[in-house]
């Protein structure tokens, strides 16, 4: 028996300092249609230095 169903897939990036210190976008009821408190997602691009 063949089961699909249509998903919506995101990224969402945990970016933390040494302090423990994390990057999150609050969202404005205002501007979204959802508002809270989230991770940041979509492109994700990490810069990498003294490697």
């Amino acid at each position: 028996m063949t089961r699909t169903e249509n998903v919506i897939l995101t990224n969402m990036c945990l970016i933390e300092d040494n302090q423990g210190n994390i990057v999150i976008q609050k969202r404005d009821p205002k501007r979204y249609a959802w508002s809270g408190v989230a991770l940041p997602g979509g492109d994700c691009v990490i810069i990498m230095t003294g490697a």
